[in-house]
């Protein structure tokens, strides 16, 4: 039973200094984020921190693996069901809205790798992470090509369509998070939706 409680304790704390560290990599890039600022946001001290932690690179990489997996767990479960096209899209972009409303600093931090992921340059990546974005990325495209199939939207390269979706709901996102609203997840999901069915949908 002591045991037990105390793996719990060095999982709460690890919890804890997890949290900290993607608030600390939200705010700066990896290479100017110290454990230093990280130790303080979570209030404890160095050598707690390196207890849990021996780099900062191994810090990293645990928010990247987290986040990730939630994000991935989310998705999974929105989209297990069986639905029209536009109504999985719509489901998708539900699952970035809410995965990001209460995750402000956690946004900026996976935009970056999606850009270096979509380019194919070379970055921190993990390989679980890299799949987490490969099975996005496919199940997305297979979406897109069953709202092509169905004449819902227009006859287009399924990587534009593929980058167009990205574009607006992270446009979608970026003015719900920093334009001083205040405004809940559907709200900027419709938005999103709007602006790419303006641009893809099909013509009457």
């Amino acid at each position: 039973m002591v045991l037990d409680r105390k793996n719990l304790e060095k999982q709460q704390r690890k919890d804890l200094l997890l949290e900290a560290a993607a608030h600390v990599f939200g705010r700066k890039p990896f290479d100017e984020a110290t454990m230093q600022e990280i130790a303080a946001e979570a209030q404890i001290g160095m050598q707690g921190l390196y207890e849990h932690f021996p780099s900062k690179r191994e810090l990293y990489e645990q928010v990247l693996i987290r986040r990730s997996e939630h994000f991935f767990a989310r998705a999974e479960a929105a989209l297990g069901e069986s639905r029209p096209p536009l109504e999985q899209l719509r489901a998708m972009f539900q699952v970035y809205a809410d995965h990001f409303k209460d995750r402000v600093l956690w946004l900026p931090l996976f935009i970056h790798h999606r850009f270096y992921f979509d380019w194919g340059f070379e970055s921190r990546f993990l390989p679980r992470q890299k799949e987490i974005y490969e099975v996005e990325r496919d199940r997305l495209k297979a979406i897109l090509r069953q709202a092509v199939e169905a004449g819902l939207l227009r006859d287009l390269d399924t990587e534009f369509l593929t980058q167009l979706c990205f574009g607006v709901l992270e446009a979608s996102l970026h003015r719900s998070h920093r334009g001083g609203i205040e405004e809940a997840p559907r709200a900027c999901v419709d938005r999103a939706m709007a602006c790419f069915l303006q641009g893809a949908g099909a013509r009457p």
